[in-house]
C-alpha cells in the first residue's frame, strides 16, 4: 500500500529552468522539503551567476582589447587615411539645399455645411407643402428651427476654421519666405566666398582651409582645434594646431580577465614603443595637415605652409598649466607634392623638411615656431576711451552708436587682459558688420573672436544674428559675440543652437559692467 500524502506544492525557478513537485504528510514536513529545495537551487543559481559573470568579463575583455587595438591601428594610419580622400571642398555641400516643410494645418478640417442636405436630414422639404395644415405647420416649424440651428452652428465652426486656416497659412508663408530668403542669402554668400577664394583673397582662403581641416576625420582623442592665417603677399599659410599630449594618446594593447583574482588587468605598450608611437602620431598630424591644405587648394593660392603644433600639459617643475609649441615645420607645395607619403618614415620626412623638434617629442621640449600668427589687421582703427567719460546714470541705449561700439570694445578688453588678449575696433563702414575683433593668444583655448555691438531700442532681428554667424565664418573666427542694449527673440536663440555664437542682451551687458565696477549705468529703451 502506497504512502498517502496530504500536502503538495509546486516549485519553479525560471533562471535555472527547473521545476519540482514536493509532497508531504504534514505542513511542517512540506515546509522543510520546500526550504531544502530552495536552498539547493539558491546555491546552484549563485554558481551559475558567477560563471556567467566570468564569461561576461572574459568576453568584455576581448571586446575591449579589439577596440583598443583598432584605435591604435587608427592612430598608426592617421596619415594614410587622408591619402584615400579627396580633400577639395565641395561648394555644393556648403550650400543650403533643404526644402521648407509643406504646410500642415494644426486643427481638424471642417467642411462647408450644405443647408439643403441639413433640411433633407430633418425632412423639412417634404413637409413644406403641408405647412398650411395646422397639424403639419407646427411639425414643419420645429424641424425647420432644428435645421436652421444646426446649419448656423456648422457655419460658425466653418467660419472659425477658415479664420484659423488663414492665420496659420499667413504665418506659414511668412516663415517660408524668411526661410527662402535666408537660404538664398546663404547660397549667394557661398558663391561670393568661392569667387573670393578663387581670386586669392586672404579671408576667403583662411575660411576655406578652416572648413577643409574641420572636415578631416581623426580617431578619438584628437581634437581639431587650430587657427589659420594667410599672407597673400608671401603666399604662406600659417597653422597653429593643438596636438594631443602623451596622456591622451592610447597606449593600452590588451585587456585580460584573471579568473583567480576576479579582476581585469591591462597591458600597455613598452616604454620605447610608446615613445615612438607618440612621436609618430605628432609627425603624422603635421604631414596630414599640410597634405590636406595643398591637395584642397585647387586655385594654387598657397605656395607654402607653416605647421606649428602646440600642446597643453602640466609643467612638472612648477606644477603650472603650460602650453608650448613642440613641433614647427614648413613645406613648399612643389616640394611637398613630390613626396610619396604612403612610403615614408614619418620622422625622416619631417627632418628632410627641416622641421624643428627637440629630441623625442614625447618629452614636450618647446621649440620656437618658424613663423607665428600675426594679429595685425589693416582694418583696425584707433580706439577711443569711452568708459572714463561715462557719468552716473548714463543710458547706454541713447549713446551715439560709434561710442557704444568703442565702449563695448573697452569692456571686452578688460575681460581679455587677464590672458594677455587684445580687442581692436574695425572701421565703421563696409567691413562686413564687424565692430571689433578680439585675439586671445592662448594657442589652444584662444583664437579669434568677432564681436558686434547693436545699440538697439527694439528686439534684435534674427537676420542680425545670421549676419554675425556669416561674418564669423568669413573671418575664420572661433567664436562670435553679439551684444545689444535691447533683447533677442526666440528665433535668434533657436538659430544659434550648436553654433559658437553668444548673445548678450541689455541686462547681461549691465551685469558685465557691474562686475568691472560700473554699477550706475542704465539702459532705458525708447518708447515705441
Amino acid at each position: 500500500m502506497g504512502t498517502k500524502y496530504y500536502y503538495e506544492d509546486y516549485l519553479y525557478d525560471n533562471y535555472l529552468q527547473k521545476e519540482k513537485i514536493i509532497k508531504a504528510r504534514s505542513s511542517w514536513e512540506l515546509e522543510i522539503k520546500r526550504n531544502e529545495i530552495l536552498q539547493k537551487w539558491e546555491v546552484e543559481r549563485a554558481k551559475k551567476e558567477q560563471k556567467e559573470l566570468i564569461e561576461d568579463a572574459v568576453i568584455q575583455a576581448e571586446i575591449d582589447t579589439e577596440d583598443a587595438q583598432n584605435l591604435i591601428e587608427d592612430y598608426q594610419n592617421i596619415l594614410h587615411h587622408t591619402l584615400n580622400v579627396d580633400d577639395k571642398l565641395s561648394w555644393d555641400t556648403q550650400k543650403r539645399n533643404e526644402s521648407f516643410d509643406p504646410f500642415m494645418f494644426s486643427g481638424e478640417e471642417v467642411i462647408a455645411p450644405d443647408y439643403e442636405k441639413i433640411k433633407i436630414k430633418y425632412s423639412v422639404n417634404s413637409l413644406k407643402f403641408y405647412h398650411k395644415f395646422p397639424v403639419f405647420k407646427q411639425m414643419f416649424e420645429v424641424k425647420l428651427k432644428k435645421a436652421e440651428d444646426e446649419y448656423a452652428k456648422a457655419l460658425d465652426l466653418y467660419n472659425d476654421y477658415n479664420i484659423d486656416y488663414k492665420e496659420q497659412k499667413e504665418e506659414y508663408e511668412i516663415k517660408k519666405s524668411e526661410f527662402e530668403n535666408a537660404k538664398l542669402q546663404h547660397n549667394l554668400e557661398i558663391n561670393s566666398w568661392r569667387d573670393s577664394y578663387e581670386n586669392g583673397e586672404s579671408d576667403a582662403i583662411e575660411r576655406y582651409i578652416r572648413v577643409v581641416l574641420e572636415n578631416s576625420h581623426y580617431p578619438d582623442g584628437i581634437e581639431k582645434e587650430f587657427e589659420v592665417q594667410m599672407n597673400c603677399e608671401t603666399k604662406i599659410l600659417i597653422i597653429s594646431y593643438k596636438v594631443p599630449n602623451p596622456s591622451s594618446v592610447p597606449q593600452i594593447i590588451e585587456y585580460k580577465y584573471i579568473k583567480t583574482r576576479k579582476e581585469t588587468t591591462i597591458k600597455t605598450m613598452k616604454k620605447s614603443d610608446y615613445e615612438k608611437f607618440y612621436d609618430d602620431t605628432i609627425f603624422q598630424i603635421a604631414l596630414r595637415t599640410m597634405h590636406e591644405v595643398f591637395e584642397s587648394d585647387y586655385s594654387n593660392n598657397i605656395e607654402s605652409v607653416v605647421f606649428n603644433g602646440w600642446t597643453e600639459y602640466i609643467d612638472e617643475a612648477t606644477g603650472l598649466d603650460t602650453s608650448s609649441c613642440i613641433i614647427s615645420v614648413q613645406a613648399n607645395k612643389d616640394e611637398f607634392l613630390k613626396i610619396q607619403l604612403d612610403r615614408i618614415d614619418f620622422k625622416k620626412c619631417i627632418q628632410s623638411l627641416k622641421g624643428l623638434f627637440a629630441g623625442k617629442i614625447i618629452n614636450l621640449a618647446p621649440v620656437r615656431p618658424l613663423v607665428n600668427i600675426n594679429t595685425e589687421d589693416k582694418r583696425f582703427v584707433e580706439s577711443k576711451a569711452i568708459l572714463s567719460e561715462l557719468y552716473s546714470g548714463t543710458n547706454l541705449a541713447s549713446m551715439h552708436w560709434e561710442d557704444f561700439e568703442h565702449l563695448v570694445r573697452e569692456l571686452f578688453e578688460r575681460m581679455f587682459q587677464e590672458s594677455g588678449g587684445e580687442v581692436k575696433v574695425t572701421q565703421a563702414s563696409s567691413d562686413g558688420g564687424v565692430d571689433a575683433i578680439a585675439f586671445d593668444p592662448d594657442p589652444i583655448r584662444g583664437g579669434k573672436f568677432v564681436i558686434q555691438a547693436k545699440r538697439y531700442n527694439m528686439t534684435v532681428p534674427v537676420s542680425a544674428v545670421r549676419d554675425l554667424y556669416g561674418t564669423m565664418l568669413h573671418e575664420g573666427a572661433t567664436k562670435g559675440i553679439l551684444v545689444t542694449t535691447s533683447s533677442f527673440g526666440r528665433d535668434s536663440y533657436e538659430f544659434i543652437k550648436d553654433k559658437p555664437v553668444t548673445l548678450l542682451n541689455g541686462q547681461e551687458l549691465l551685469h558685465m559692467f557691474n562686475k568691472h565696477g560700473y554699477n550706475d549705468l542704465t539702459i532705458v529703451l525708447a518708447k515705441k
